[in-house]
């Protein structure tokens, strides 16, 4: 009876180990614990089918990134420092005062000639009543240009005063100045005295100045004198001479 028992047994075991190993080996043996007693032949075991089944979705969130703007960070750069020298200061030039101003009052005197121009009968020219004549004058110069003068005449038959003239000079920075003057004058005969006639005269001449102080002058005088006889009042003077400038 026990034999029995121990025989259902062990054929319990070989039942449950052949299914377990009937992938990898074939035969008849008995299988206690770990030990196999019998005979096997190993056939090929097919790989194992894994049916695989999908999972369910699984639904991810992801965080949308965070844009975040950084401006770019701001560099200070000083300008370059450039060193400029400062300008040349110019400083005007005043012009030195001329000292060549002729002096402000001039007293001359000049001799010569006195006549009367004609005109004969046989067209030629006649100078009658000729005779020696010299004048002193006065000059006040206003400006280098322009000056007023006063003279007296003296001839042989008589005199003239030339009171009040202007006179106009050219070339005003130049040493030698030729000028033009016109003069109201009053003209005395001797052979009358007391008896006056009135007219204008005109001259041209030549100022040649020798430093401030000192000048030369040559002139010829013109005289309009209406109602005198020519013997009277010559009409054409000419006189050449000198003078000296003060202040």
């Amino acid at each position: 009876m026990k034999r029995l028992v121990r025989l259902i047994a062990v054929l319990s075991i070989v039942g449950i180990a052949t299914p377990a190993l009937a992938c990898r080996t074939g035969g008849l043996g008995i299988q206690l614990g770990s030990v196999f007693f019998g005979f096997s032949k190993r056939h090929h075991c097919p790989p194992p089918v894994v049916y695989a089944q999908p999972l369910p979705p699984v639904a991810y969130y992801t965080q949308q990134p965070q844009v975040v703007y950084a401006p770019p960070p701001v560099v200070y750069s000083p300008p370059p420092m450039l060193y400029a020298p400062p300008p040349p200061v110019v400083q005007a030039r005043v012009a030195p005062p001329r000292t060549d101003r002729p002096g402000f009052l001039a007293v001359k005197y000049m001799p010569g000639v006195s006549t009367n121009p004609s005109m004969s009968e046989s067209g030629g020219l006649d100078f009658d009543a000729t005779a020696f004549a010299h004048s002193p004058g006065l000059e006040v110069r206003l400006t280098r240009w322009l000056s007023l003068r006063s003279d007296l005449e003296f001839r042989k038959g008589g005199r003239t005063w030339d009171m009040l003239g202007v006179k106009l000079s050219l070339f005003p920075s130049s040493s030698v100045k030729p000028y033009a003057s016109v003069s109201f004058s009053g003209n005395e005969s001797y052979a009358n005295p007391g008896k006056f006639s009135f007219g204008f005269a005109g001259a041209g001449g030549l100022d040649v100045f020798i430093g401030k102080t000192f000048f030369l002058e040559a002139e010829v005088r013109y005289r309009m004198t209406p109602g005198a006889c020519c013997s009277e009042v010559p009409a054409l003077t000419g006189v050449i001479g000198g003078g000296v400038a003060f202040f």
